[in-house]
């Protein structure tokens, strides 16, 4: 643990870092995510849940998202139509396009999923006040949109209310 002098920056890392660690312990793993999740990465619970949420989606939406190419999607998205979780159809407004949506069992293996999250954090969250979880919700959903925006060569931020550096 850093001393409460540490840069604030410094002490986010830190502990975003024990924070990954946790997460990827099987036994933490196997509690946050479930039972349902016995066949699914967590990178293939982050495209469901984009099919989920923006269904039908194309293979070249989920790659732009994520940042990669369209070939490095695909076989992921075969994966998750191959565990009955994803289904593909063609786009009536283009042909030549394939638009992606969760099946039934995709949505509901996925609420189970967020169910078993949602318990763990509860359990973790037990002993903190109600002002205290929403602060730590709010805060940390800002940061993960913060993230989620921005590219990884992002100019620091000159300080509060500044717009970033424009891009080169």
């Amino acid at each position: 643990m850093l001393p409460d002098d540490t840069r604030p920056a410094e002490r986010v890392q830190e502990a975003f870092t024990t924070l990954l660690w946790w997460a990827h312990r099987g036994d933490v793993r196997r509690s946050l995510l479930g039972a349902a999740a016995q066949t699914l990465s967590t990178n293939d619970i982050t495209l469901l849940r984009m099919i989920v949420r923006h269904g039908p989606v194309r293979v070249s939406d989920l790659a732009s998202w994520h940042g990669v190419d369209k070939s490095t999607v695909t076989p992921q998205v075969h994966r998750l139509e191959e565990r009955g979780v994803v289904t593909r159809h063609s786009d009536p407004g283009d042909r030549r396009a394939v638009l992606l949506t969760a099946t039934d069992e995709g949505r509901q293996r996925l609420q189970t999923i967020d169910r078993a999250g949602v318990r763990l954090f509860e359990k973790a969250l037990d002993g903190w006040s109600d002002t205290d979880r929403g602060t730590l919700a709010a805060l940390m959903q800002r940061l993960a949109d913060e993230l989620a925006q921005a590219p990884q060569d992002r100019s620091p931020r000159r300080g509060p209310g500044t717009a970033p550096a424009a891009a080169v």
